[in-house]
């Protein structure tokens, strides 16, 4: 995967001097083209130099064409005037043209250069000339509309931010700033969609594919989606009549485009490290904006099945699904059963999962059987787990029993087995219902009032004792350092061993043990 550096330049051996003259060259290019049509001719020679290798040529060339184009757009000069023929229409078209390869050159820019002010100074300018291009069209692209939008320039630029050879992670931060605008938004999502889906049926090779995917779904992320068609009303270019606005004033439409967008990106063969980033935040700015949030089933499904963190992380959207849009996953409460490994303990999202599994067990109107299968899988899970996890996971069995007091004969069993072996507690059997963990005592709790660290000693001895009417506070976030500082910080209490301090080490009467009389040689 490429990232960006600054490489060697062709023009490395021309001085400053030079590059300083001829950066001033530009720029009085650019002023003569606006001073008089004569030196239109300028405008080819500025277009040439941004292709060139050093940066501050390329800046000024930037900044002049958008100078010159601006100003075009602005005072109408590329739009078609009545009764106009002959020499000023073919000047007209020809402009048109220069435009056109400014806009390809500037693309061009946006795609090659590697130095990231270069790259933002072109998506500026290109996004000027959206703005100004959709309030003085020059050309109406079929419409019988009022309202222009210059797609022209987002369908040369979407492919060049969705790269497959350079990851433009700064560059695509910047375009958040115009993805708050709703017809930029709205295109940029339509031709997401269309470079995907083309890419799609390219083979890529794995690096080439990591970068695409990394590009996609940063630039997915900058997506601010509107809630209301009240709030559909900050545009960059033309304000469009509310009668006329068509599909662009429409909600649905606009969650159209962005759900189309986001399942043809989804169908990609995605690396780890994006599964993980789209599913830390889908429940929250993916799903909620979609026209049908059970379009992500199969995604979710198929994460929850690939294991390890990525299974960890796909059970807030799918348990979102089940709960909120009725989506049927008899097997949810099966496979989360399965996660709970002695390696949880020591994964990078463990708290976020231990988060989730208390939510989702906080129904009480789960049965029984299932809840205490959880609570004593947790338990003998407790007998290998360090201090840490233990001062979260006693709580959260201890909750567990709160919520579901038909449990709690998991600790008052005194008629239970007596031998390890003859516990009916079956840990390798996968289907909670069937592990006769009702049948069975969390006397792997009761161990723990022995454990070395005062902490967990505590917490576990809570189990015996009358519930309190809140929940316990869980832990989720605690370290071995943190619980080691905690202790550190405590102050110890002198606890008096004599009521008569001792008036010497070897009796009383003040004997020195020094004294040569008590020493034989």
């Amino acid at each position: 995967m490429a990232a960006l550096t600054e490489p060697s330049r062709v023009g490395s051996k021309s001085n400053r001097a030079e590059r300083k003259k001829l950066v001033s060259s530009i720029k009085q290019k650019a002023k003569d083209v606006l001073g008089s049509k004569e030196n239109s001719n300028n405008i080819v020679e500025i277009l040439e130099y941004l292709q060139h290798d050093e940066k501050d040529i390329v800046n000024a060339a930037i900044q002049s064409t958008s100078r010159i184009f601006c100003h075009l757009l602005a005072e109408d000069e590329m739009i078609p005037a009545p009764g106009v023929s002959g020499s000023k229409e073919k000047y007209r078209l020809w402009l048109q043209a220069r435009y056109n390869d400014a806009i390809r050159c500037l693309c061009n820019v946006v795609g090659t250069f590697v130095t990231v002010p270069v790259l933002q100074l072109a998506l500026r300018t290109l996004m000027k000339f959206v703005a100004e291009e959709s309030k003085h069209p020059f050309k109406k692209e079929g419409s019988s509309s009022n309202y222009f939008f210059p797609i022209h320039i987002i369908a040369l630029l979407v492919p060049q931010l969705l790269s497959k050879t350079v990851v433009f992670s700064e560059l695509i931060g910047r375009c958040k700033e115009y993805m708050e605008y709703d017809d930029v938004r709205y295109h940029v999502l339509q031709h997401v969609q269309h470079r995907i889906s083309k890419q799609a049926k390219e083979k890529l090779n794995p690096m080439e594919m990591t970068t695409l995917c990394n590009n996609t779904v940063n630039l997915l992320h900058t997506v601010t989606m509107p809630t209301d068609e009240e709030s559909i009303n900050n545009f960059l270019g033309m304000i469009p009549d509310p009668d006329e606005g068509g599909k662009i004033m429409n909600l649905k439409e606009h969650r159209r485009v962005f759900t189309n967008a986001w399942l043809a990106f989804l169908r990609f063969p995605l690396p780890n490290s994006v599964y993980k980033q789209i599913l830390i935040n889908i429940h929250e700015n993916v799903m909620p904006h979609m026209t049908t949030p059970l379009h992500l089933t199969d995604f979710l499904t198929a994460s929850y099945d690939i294991g390890g963190a990525i299974s960890l992380l796909a059970l807030n959207g799918l348990f979102i699904l089940i709960n909120q849009y009725n989506l049927e996953y008899p097997d949810f409460f099966t496979k989360l059963y399965a996660m709970f490994e002695p390696s949880l303990f020591h994964v990078k999202y463990k708290a976020r999962f231990f988060h989730l599994a208390d939510m989702f067990l906080s129904s009480t109107h789960l049965p029984s059987y299932v809840v205490a299968a959880f609570a004593k899988r947790l338990s003998r899970l407790s007998l290998t787990a360090p201090p840490h996890a233990l001062m979260m996971l006693i709580p959260f069995v201890c909750n567990l029993l709160m919520r579901h007091p038909n449990c709690k004969v998991l600790v008052h069993r005194p008629h239970g087995p007596r031998e390890l072996s003859d516990d009916p507690y079956k840990m390798d059997e996968p289907n909670p219902a069937k592990c006769n963990a009702l049948e069975s005592s969390l006397w792997e709790i009761q161990t723990l009032k022995s454990h070395y660290d005062p902490g967990v000693s505590r917490s576990a001895a809570n189990i015996e004792k009358p519930f309190p009417k809140v929940e316990w506070d869980l832990d989720l976030d605690l370290t071995i350092p943190q619980m080691v500082a905690k202790e550190t910080k405590k102050k110890m209490k002198t606890m008096p061993l004599e009521f008569e301090p001792a008036k010497g080490l070897l009796g009383g009467g003040g004997q020195d043990m020094f004294d040569a009389r008590f020493w034989v040689v």
